[in-house]
């Protein structure tokens, strides 16, 4: 099967870029800058970013560089036993991108629902998205679903198809659209934002530090694991696109470029945010974060953004949603990525039938998603996977990259093709082999002693919920890389013995 490669590297940077700006950059980082005060969590994190997410976002390119495959294959140059590792990063960003397919059909939901909320006033806009487009009951039980939002998830499963079965280079084209796009409305937004009133406020309360929030552990570990969670390692990406390298790829200008480019679109939506926010009067709404923010603040401030223009808000509101789409489309079409090519690589099938297949199963998997059930059970699947399950792997993927066998000359590969700006040998070495495996084996150890505090539940959720929902796709993940040996190896193992018998 020959491999497939990205044109350019322009290409590359923009598809790594559209992997890792996604709903976190949008809508979580703008809440957490607000819940750890404003210019103190944006310190922590460009240390965090410098220190800690440029190194290991290096490690993991070169690393697909150098091996030519996804995580598996990289995990298992490192240590014979790396392999199933690399199975479980795979299949860990397969349940996420099902995750954010469901998120996807109710952002598409909305991007239908907003025009004619803004054109009648807004109305009860806060509890219209989880009231009239998708019921939603608290205790996890299915008893009813969106007609509207099945169609959204299915029509998402159908972009996610077109991007995988046109290979890595559609994928890059693709990516031209969901990062440029989204960054033009948000510049509007910012400078909409700018002629509010009270801009002035809304921007000292996002860049001025609270130095009482530097004593704060939560900080610390919040912006740490913020870091991995937005640049996308851990994730099976990053090394599934560094195998597509061009030739003479320059890896650590290519890094840099991808991480700025993530701080600055995580930066430009907290301006957007703190001053839409201020401008309406919603300010007290900024410490809600994550879903309460796209579905339930965002709504009433998009459908006052114009005062009388009415039109001119739902447009703008109609935009919006439209671009979140855009940039959680190309997110998950890249955790499914790192999941189709180690696995068209180990099963011999061809990347379109297997592309068609996985988004098959999915797709019916996600339907779900559009059920009364579907906050439960994206909540809890986000907390275990996209939050417990990765940052174990994380833990255990830099202790592959710092102290396994392959690690010699990772620094090497990574100048390979560098000029005068290259990474620090030293400074990548004590990176990788000290500081990172430290941070994320110390975030594993909170998020688990959090867990454990709690007797094993999470959000006050049912237990029957907590295993369906968290512990199944955690323990699907783990198996993962013995159920690749157990159904693929032995086949591969008997096709080699059999080309040798005379």
């Amino acid at each position: 099967m020959p491999k497939e490669r990205f044109e350019n590297s322009k290409g590359f940077v923009l598809s790594s870029i559209g992997a890792a700006v996604g709903l976190g950059n949008a809508v979580r980082f703008p809440g957490l800058c607000a819940k750890y005060g404003g210019g103190a969590f944006l310190t922590v994190y460009i240390v965090a970013l410098a220190v800690l997410g440029v190194p290991l976002l290096c490690a993991e390119i070169a690393l697909g560089r150098r091996t030519g495959g996804g995580a598996p294959k990289c995990f298992a140059s490192l240590s014979p036993r790396g392999e199933k590792a690399g199975w479980a990063v795979s299949f860990n960003s397969l349940f996420v991108a099902v995750i954010y397919a469901g998120l996807i059909g109710w952002i598409l939901s909305m991007a239908v629902k907003i025009f004619p909320l803004s054109l009648s006033g807004g109305g009860n806009a806060r509890d219209y998205f989880f009231t009239e487009v998708l019921p939603s009951r608290k205790d996890g039980v299915i008893s009813g679903f969106s007609p509207l939002v099945l169609v959204c998830i299915l029509a998402t499963w159908a972009a996610i198809f077109f991007c995988l079965a046109g290979g890595i280079k559609r994928v890059a084209k693709v990516a031209a659209y969901s990062v440029y796009l989204p960054l033009l409305l948000l510049l509007f937004l910012a400078v909409r934002g700018l002629f509010y009133p009270r801009c002035g406020e809304a921007l000292y309360a996002l860049f001025t530090p609270d130095f009482s929030a530097f004593l704060s552990p939560e900080l610390w570990a919040t912006a740490l694991s913020q870091v991995f969670f937005s640049l996308s390692v851990a994730a099976g990406i990053m090394p599934a696109f560094g195998a597509c390298l061009p030739e003479r790829t320059n890896i650590f200008k290519c890094s840099v470029i991808i991480s700025a480019a993530d701080f600055c679109v995580s930066l430009l939506s907290s301006v957007v945010l703190f001053t839409t926010l201020y401008g309406n009067n919603l300010e007290n709404s900024l410490l809600s974060g994550g879903l309460n923010t796209a579905f339930e603040v965002y709504p009433v401030a998009l459908s006052r953004l114009f005062g009388d223009c009415k039109w001119l808000s739902a447009a703008t509101g109609c935009a919006f949603y439209l671009s979140l789409a855009l940039m959680a489309i190309q997110s998950a079409v890249s955790m499914a990525e790192a999941a189709l090519s180690p696995l068209a690589e180990v099963s011999g099938v061809g990347k379109k039938r297997l592309s068609a297949v996985v988004c098959a199963v999915c797709a019916a998997v996600c339907c779900v998603c559009s059920t009364t059930a579907a906050p439960v059970l994206v909540d809890i699947g986000d907390k275990f996977c996209n939050c417990y399950l990765i940052l174990a792997l994380g833990a255990a993927e830099s202790a592959l990259i710092g102290y396994g066998g392959g690690r010699g000359g990772l620094a090497d590969e990574i100048n390979r093709f560098t000029g005068r700006l290259k990474l620090n040998r030293a400074a990548f070495t004590f990176s990788v082999k000290f500081v990172c495996p430290a941070a994320l084996v110390s975030l594993t150890i909170w998020n688990i002693a959090e867990l454990c505090a709690f007797g094993g539940l999470y959000g006050g959720y049912p237990v029957w919920a907590q295993f369906a929902f968290g512990w199944t796709p955690v323990a699907l993940c783990a198996l993962s890389g013995f159920a690749i040996a157990f159904f693929f190896r032995p086949k591969a193992v008997k096709r080699k013995t059999a080309r040798k018998i005379p």
